[in-house]
């Protein structure tokens, strides 16, 4: 049975300031949100859909100049300006980017993106989401002058680094903005389309560097990089005119721009003065209940007390993404190749498992508020662990036709796979499951540990299918199938259900140290409002009378009581 969580001694100390008439009523509009169908709240907060969705737009920039760079290594044009003679063992001469410069550029991004991390979790506490937000599209319009003005392998190494490190600040700000500004029943469809963003603008590169294959000249590769100018601009005038994150304000004391900002989510007249007031009641409590293991909004609060457990399930759930198999469709053309499929088809199957991208997310998104992000995470990891295993089991059979045709399929469902569940959930996860006050640092934190273990995997993956190293081929999925059963099972025991819940009830969970299997049945009453008639909502003849209830608050874990109130 379900059993009701409240308040710790700790919080219920914290939180005694608070205006229980106004909290009450925050209290019921966190109902409201949680109670509304997708589609109704569609209508009422299309703005904050809207601004969250605009500004996610930066992340197709992010896959688009992911596919460009390492397309044009084998450009014609590209190579006739940067290319290098080499001579090969019959004598022939042609164009090649050298192999040192292929390695330098492809890290380089490292330290850009995690330099950038470290940043934009100081930068987003200290002057606001839309100002980080800002500076990052006004340095990325200058280092794409540097791309479309290249002039020397150092001068395309620095712009690498500098494009990285916006890509980072554009990855944390606008998962954690979208979590800030959407309203429960449209936090999920935010952030997951994060994800899809990123699959569009692969694919637009993929569309891009095709078609300049038909130009001649600097401009065949030069204008893949110029029509990366159609999004700062627009980008960035939409930042400057969107509401920023009212926890932030808050935090920061400035009430009034925190209402502006809450009206300004909602369609005209949503919220009156007094659901304004309530709104804002509830987010200082919500804070006031942070701040007891977060006071400074540090990285080291990320390693304190219930944050810790948050961090370790942050990091897991990015490392996830890494080690679950996926990356192997990114190399689906080589893979296809070795196992001794033809070029044609090879290059045909990876433009279809390059769309599964865009597909999946669309179907993650359709079923984000129907199935729990706990199911969506877990199930997707089973299911990627058998078509690993298929994968496998066809790479123990002699190369024919069909048996190629079989894996190329396979990886194509491995993208799909991936992208309705593990892709796109995460985002959501990572960004429900954090302190708002450590929100952009814990974001941050995780991608750092997956661009980390990023890192780890190309230089494995590369060895496991390569004729002339491990020669693994498609029984590399083996050990994929393996290492993504360890996460699923860790997954099963430690990841918590994080949807329809508000801020202030996931704080009081994990302050309860409530089983991660068991947050989505566990009822949580919040003895601040209690004053004000709001108390156990199992307790119907409290909610009359306007009396608190007598309850005892409990550790989940060990039933013993904490608090009587």
């Amino acid at each position: 049975m379900p059993r009701d969580v409240g308040l710790t001694a700790e919080q219920i100390a914290i939180a005694e300031g608070a205006d229980p008439d106004k909290l009450a009523r925050g209290l019921r509009l966190m109902e409201r949100e949680r109670e509304v169908p997708m589609r109704t709240a569609f209508r009422s907060h299309w703005r904050a859909v809207t601004w969250s969705v605009i500004l996610s737009i930066a992340l197709i920039m992010d896959g688009y100049d992911g596919y460009l760079l390492p397309s044009f290594y084998a450009h014609p044009d590209f190579l006739a300006r940067f290319g290098k003679d080499f001579t090969d063992a019959s004598g022939h001469t042609k164009k090649i980017i050298p192999a040192q410069w292929q390695t330098s550029l492809s890290l380089i991004t490292l330290p850009g993106q995690i330099l950038s991390l470290l940043f934009v979790g100081w930068a987003a506490e200290r002057f606001g989401n839309r100002a980080t937000y800002c500076f990052g599209m006004v340095v990325i319009i200058g280092v794409i002058f540097m791309f479309v003005f290249l002039k020397s392998y150092q001068m395309l190494l620095a712009a690498e680094a500098l494009v990285a490190f916006c890509w980072g600040i554009f990855q944390t700000l606008t998962a954690s903005y979208a979590a800030d500004l959407c309203p429960i029943g449209l936090r999920g469809f935010a952030t997951s389309f994060i994800s899809m963003a990123w699959g569009t603008g692969s694919f637009l590169g993929a569309g891009v560097t095709r078609g300049s294959l038909q130009m001649h000249g600097v401009w065949g590769w030069r204008l893949p990089f110029a029509l990366q100018w159609v999004f700062p601009v627009p980008l960035l005038i939409t930042a400057i005119l969107a509401p920023e994150s009212p926890y932030w304000l808050i935090r920061k004391g400035r009430n009034e721009d925190a209402k502006k900002a809450i009206r300004r989510t909602a369609r005209k007249g949503y919220y009156d003065e007094e659901d304004l007031d309530a709104y804002l009641a509830y987010i200082r409590h919500t804070d006031a209940l942070e701040e007891i293991e977060a006071r400074s909004a540090s990285f080291m609060d990320m390693f304190k007390g219930t944050n810790r457990r948050r961090t370790e399930i942050m990091l897991c759930v990015w490392g996830n993404q890494q080690w679950s198999g996926y990356n192997l469709s990114g190399l689906a053309t080589v893979f296809l190749k070795n196992a001794g499929m033809n070029a044609t088809w090879a290059f045909n199957f990876g433009l279809i498992i390059a769309s599964m991208n865009i597909v999946g997310c669309g179907l993650e998104l359709a079923v984000i508020n129907r199935i729990s992000r706990r199911a969506l995470l877990i199930g997707g990891q089973a299911s990627l662990i058998t078509i690993l295993l298929l994968i496998g089991i066809l790479g123990c059979l002699p190369s024919s036709t069909g048996v190629n045709k079989g894996l190329g399929a396979l990886l194509a469902m491995i993208n799909l796979v991936y992208h309705i569940t593990l892709g796109p959930i995460v985002y959501s996860i990572s960004a429900e499951l954090p302190a708002t006050r450590l929100r952009a640092r814990s974001i941050a934190l995780g991608r750092m540990f997956y661009l980390l273990l990023g890192a780890v995997q190309n230089q494995l993956v590369p060895r496991m299918i390569a004729p002339d190293s491990w020669n693994w081929g498609p029984k590399c999925a083996f050990f994929f199938a393996g290492i993504n059963s360890l996460w699923t099972l860790w997954a099963f025991f430690r990841v918590p259900e994080t949807s329809n819940r508000s801020y202030a009830e996931l704080e009081i969970l994990f302050a309860n140290k409530v089983p991660a299997r068991k947050f989505a049945r566990t009822k949580v009453w919040d003895a601040s409002a209690e004053a004000a008639g709001k108390s156990d909502p199992s307790d119907d003849e409290c909610a009359k009378d306007g009396k608190g209830a007598v309850v005892t608050v409990v550790d989940v874990e060990t039933e013993a009581p904490v608090v009587k109130k």
